[in-house]
């Protein structure tokens, strides 16, 4: 028995990695903040074009996954709980705080 396996990496899902890889991330920094595993957050990011990119294609799911309300790219305040990170390639900058 044979089996071919088509090994390219398709645009969509480079960007579905991306997306649950920054997931992680986030997840990490919400332990890390102290928050409760059922907390609700706010987010910021900023990142280098290609996962900003996933970031806005998947954003629901992220959003769903990581409990956030609001979910906006641009500088996150300084207040924030933040992290700074690359991964695949790609750079990110992001921030949380509990919502409410």
């Amino acid at each position: 028995v044979t089996v071919a396996v088509d090994a390219a990496v398709t645009p969509e899902l480079r960007a579905e990695g991306l997306a649950r890889e920054f997931v992680r991330r986030v997840q990490d920094l919400r332990k890390s903040a102290g928050l409760e595993v059922s907390d609700r957050i706010r987010l910021a990011y900023q990142a280098s074009p290609t996962l900003a990119e996933a970031i806005a294609t998947w954003q629901e799911y992220i959003m769903s996954e990581t409990l956030t309300l609001e979910c906006s790219a641009g500088t996150p305040p300084k207040d924030w709980a933040g992290a700074e990170d690359k991964f695949d390639g790609e750079m990110v900058t992001f921030g949380l705080e509990k919502a409410g």
